[in-house]
């Protein structure tokens, strides 16, 4: 099965630059005034969502003139217009998510996108770019970095049986407990980091 690439957009800030992000992506997808990033990124939209209370009228204008889709949400809901985002990039069968912006906000709007990262790790594969970290919500990676870059594995739940390979600090089939430090902060010592976990949910932040 290929990979289908999405694009999510949200909106707070976004401090990362245009060359980060080198993958095709077949769809787009502005979150209210998240859209701003895109077009600032020379991206065009595929689809625009959420409430539009935050969306200047010239982003609007474009958006239009870039015939993209608009799905128009309620202001008064129960859920976010980014999980509403997430809800529609699993309806066009995307396997795969990398989001941008979020960043900088009040803390428990950092908690509540990271966490809703989380929530849909089993769903999709979410890769949360940030101007100074890439966060990786999956349990299987092989990282390609600088020797004596830092990363840490954040243990959401439980973490049964953690490898690393290539680390400072390596690891071999270790149970790691949720709100343990044991991985945090650990250093690459080549241009490798392979990191599996067989059970467990984990988010993996690089420091870039």
């Amino acid at each position: 099965m290929s990979s289908i690439k999405t694009l999510i957009s949200a909106g707070g800030e976004c401090g990362i630059e245009r060359d980060v992000l080198k993958d095709e992506y077949k769809y787009l997808i502005g979150v209210d005034s998240g859209v701003t990033h895109l077009y600032k990124l020379f991206f065009h939209p595929t689809h625009l969502i959420g409430d539009f209370d935050s969306i200047s009228e010239k982003d609007l204008k474009r958006a239009r003139k870039d015939e993209a889709t608009f799905i128009e949400l309620q202001q008064d809901k129960n859920s976010t217009d980014l999980e509403a985002a997430y809800d529609l990039a699993i309806e066009l069968n995307s396997n795969e998510v990398v989001l941008i912006g979020g960043e900088g906000g009040e803390m428990d709007q950092l908690f509540g996108v990271f966490l809703l990262c989380a929530s849909f790790a089993g769903q999709i594969k979410t890769t949360w770019v940030q101007k100074d970290y890439t966060i990786y919500f999956q349990n299987q990676i092989l990282l390609n970095i600088d020797p004596g870059q830092m990363f840490s594995i954040i243990p959401i739940t439980d973490l049964k049986n953690v490898i690393i390979n290539g680390a400072k600090w390596d690891m071999d089939k270790e149970l790691v407990l949720f709100g343990s430090s044991k991985t945090l902060r650990n250093e690459s010592i080549g241009k490798e980091i392979d990191i599996k976990i067989e059970e467990g949910k984990a988010a993996i932040a690089v420091r870039t």
